[in-house]
């Protein structure tokens, strides 16, 4: 059984941790994006992203205003920038473009429609006018079908949370626990896997486990969002979380790794993907924020998969957060975060090293910066804060 394809990884070769080196990287890779925006608002896309940039959280403008705003917020980077400026031709460009590419129009997608653009409207310029439509933005997802956290009702949650956190209005608990409910009806038991949900996805019907996806990404707002459930609803959903991550977790060597799909007739048949998006990285990283020491076989595994995400090293895919080094050392925080062991602080500050060359390599290469916050440059300044501050903090999923 092989957990993971080397050839998809760069041999690992530890390089000294250089806080000055990050700071420098991060204002570098702000300053050039701020400069751009200022001369050339659309901006430019990136040969590897296999599309053109768009408006979106995940590929286009929305994340790059939020990067911004946020590095700025946390005080990261010193620019007067304006984010709130572009948001609204921004917005505009969004409702335009959605519906002509999404292969699900009528559903309110929060990596790719106007649920983060809305967010973070209401969080730089607070309106009821703003909240309503964001509102109602939520509601879309409640007659759709449940998908994941990329197109639907788990993302649609998340932005209900953060709605809860900033207003503490009763209403984003309400629906947020409307379409928990909505989400947990789907979670069944699955022989020999403990609990999974079945994706309606691009035209078919799998049990995906990613924290994008599948499995990962449907707890993501019920994690997060823990407070806004009850401790007996949480317990219970914590319990099988756990069981599930044992139960299909593959290993060998003191690694675990977990397939996209899980799929019994097709396991052990080709190595497995290591990257947030689908891996180890991922689950590690959307699972490490449930109890400590209730289940010690949950505790190992997580701890597992961190090995497995070390060992596999580098990803050839570039430094960013879905499926990059980045990403991926966002489990090694998680974990340090987890359980005070300085050995995952040290690692994710290693692979930190290791993305600040890859970014400079893919920069002299392509003469360009990769602008998107979830597959660019922009995410792994995110990375290089966390790495500085010591913290495990996902943009856009654990904070906003």
């Amino acid at each position: 059984m092989a957990l993971f394809d080397p050839n998809r990884h760069y041999p690992l070769v530890p390089m000294a941790w250089d806080a000055d080196e990050a700071r420098r990287a991060i204002a570098v890779i702000a300053s050039e994006t701020i400069s751009q925006l200022q001369s050339s608002p659309l901006l430019a896309g990136h040969p590897l992203d296999d599309q053109s940039f768009g408006s979106d959280l995940y590929f286009g403008k929305a994340g790059v205003l939020w990067a911004i705003d946020y590095l700025q917020t946390v005080g990261a980077i010193d620019t007067t920038f304006d984010a709130a400026a572009h948001l609204n031709a921004t917005l505009e460009q969004n409702r335009q473009r959605y519906p002509k590419f999404s292969p699900y129009p009528e559903q309110s997608s929060y990596l790719f429609g106007e649920l983060p653009l809305l967010l973070l409207q209401y969080k730089l310029t607070p309106s009821e006018e703003t909240a309503d439509q964001l509102f109602q933005a939520i509601h879309k997802n409640d007659t759709q079908p449940i998908r994941e956290l990329m197109w639907g009702i788990a993302g649609s949650m998340l932005a209900a949370y953060f709605m809860h956190q900033w207003t503490q209005e009763p209403r984003w608990q309400d629906v947020f626990q409307a379409q928990a409910d909505q989400l947990l009806q789907e979670w069944q038991p699955v022989e020999g896997a403990g609990y999974l949900w079945t994706i309606d996805l691009y035209g078919s019907q799998q049990q995906w486990l990613g924290p994008v996806h599948g499995f990962a990404s449907n707890l993501t707002p019920l994690l997060v969002g823990q407070s806004l459930l009850s401790e007996n609803a949480f317990q219970d959903i914590a319990t099988k979380a756990m069981t599930t991550l044992v139960q299909t977790a593959q290993t060998e060597d003191g690694m675990a790794n977990w397939p996209a799909v899980y799929d019994p007739e097709t396991l052990g048949q080709k190595p497995m993907l290591v990257q947030y998006c689908h891996g180890a990285p991922g689950m590690v990283t959307a699972l490490a924020i449930l109890p400590l020491g209730v289940n010690g076989q949950f505790d190992r595994m997580l701890e597992q998969g961190g090995e497995l995400t070390w060992q596999a090293g580098p990803l050839r895919k570039g430094s960013n957060l879905c499926h990059g080094t980045g990403g991926n050392g966002y489990a090694f925080l998680k974990l340090f975060v987890r359980t005070g062991d300085e050995m995952w602080l040290d690692r994710a500050r290693v692979f930190a090293m290791e993305a600040i060359e890859q970014y400079r390599l893919s920069q002299q290469l392509y003469r360009q910066l990769r602008y998107p916050l979830w597959t660019g440059d922009l995410g792994l300044a995110v990375y290089l804060w966390d790495c500085l501050q010591a913290q495990a903090k996902f943009p856009t999923i654990d904070v906003f």
